[in-house]
């Protein structure tokens, strides 16, 4: 366990140490702990052809003694955004529950037009939707909760730094591994739940994450492996070397989850919400992208996995002997005693 530990702060180290610069903290020292990002398409209106952002709603942290939220308004016929509640009162005349999108229906907020379900999927097929980072989600470095802010031409800056090193980075690892570490594989549009991503023009998995997310993945990936080596050159056993390494892999998994465009900013929790929080992957118009450099959810985080290795390395009673079944899941244990006795 300790090596499991030791190794796993040496893998966040060096991934922090390459590319800790694309999540730059703000000049107060406030980390960014995600981004928000909205999904996009052009109004469908000939006269208009405004960027609609697709937003479920516009709430940032909805509680009872905390209510802040974006606030949407139109410029120069591009629909710009405000942060109310934070710093002044919040406005009575104002909804955050009625965003621009509701099951694939689109309201363009400067001329006032809907986009129908069907046009609204054709766009993302079709190539014409994009995205665009609306909000920062900052942590205080007083500790005193999260605060808020607009994205940045600095955000912006980053986000493109680290698309540009992407393609370094996948092409270099492209020749050292001899496949391709963003994940290319089509996504089976005959499997039930999957299928919503491919009617949003989704069809391979590489599609469920945007750039940054994807070199972030690929560099701790990149880490883990390089831990491997490194600990047989000090050495270390090398089928001890490899169970360190999986559980480090287990990391970079319980990453994945937060580290896509499928996850969810929840207001009500002030947290990410990560993929899997149901059995399913859903479409979100609005996504969060964390930080995973932070110290907040949806970081490196190995504390889980260290838990459990020590719950299950540690053996309570030695005189005791386990007791395996193989019975129905669908009966209690009660009913299943029941029908051996009979």
């Amino acid at each position: 366990m300790e090596d499991v530990k030791k190794w796993g702060n040496r893998v966040l180290e060096e991934a922090k140490r390459e590319i800790g610069k694309i999540y730059p903290p703000d000049p107060d020292g406030s980390i960014p702990v995600g981004y928000i990002w909205a999904r996009t398409i052009p109004c469908q209106n000939p006269a208009c052809n405004a960027e609609i952002p697709l937003m479920r709603q516009f709430w940032l942290a909805k509680k009872d003694n905390r209510k802040i939220a974006l606030k949407p308004y139109v410029k120069d016929k591009r629909v710009e955004f405000e942060i109310v509640g934070q710093d002044s009162p919040f406005p009575k005349d104002f909804d955050p529950e009625k965003g621009t999108v509701s099951r694939a229906i689109a309201k363009c907020l400067v001329c006032g037009s809907v986009a129908d379900d069907k046009s609204v999927r054709s766009l993302f097929q079709e190539g014409k939707a994009g995205q665009r980072m609306v909000a920062v989600v900052l942590s205080n470095p007083n500790g005193s909760g999260k605060r808020y802010r607009l994205a940045t031409e600095k955000d912006l800056e980053a986000f493109k730094r680290a698309e540009e090193y992407l393609q370094v980075k996948r092409q270099k690892l492209m020749e050292e591994w001899g496949i391709d570490p963003v994940p290319d594989e089509e996504i089976d549009p005959n499997s039930v739940k999957p299928r919503v991503m491919w009617l949003y023009g989704m069809s391979k998995w590489g599609n469920l994450f945007n750039s940054r997310q994807k070199l972030a993945l690929i560099t701790f990936t990149e880490k883990v492996r390089e831990a491997y080596k490194k600990m047989v050159e000090k050495g270390y056993d090398k089928e001890y070397a490899k169970a360190v390494v999986s559980y480090l892999a287990l990391g970079v998994d319980r990453l994945i989850t937060y580290l896509t465009v499928l996850v969810r900013w929840r207001s009500d929790v002030i947290s990410f919400e990560r993929a899997f929080d149901r059995q399913a992957l859903p479409m979100l118009w609005d996504y969060g992208e964390v930080n995973p450099f932070s110290d907040s959810r949806g970081c490196w985080d190995l504390d889980p996995i260290l838990e459990a290795i020590s719950h299950c390395s540690q053996i309570h009673n030695l005189n005791s002997t386990p007791t395996i079944t193989q019975s129905s899941a669908t009966f209690s244990k009660e009913e299943n005693e029941e029908d051996e006795e009979s």
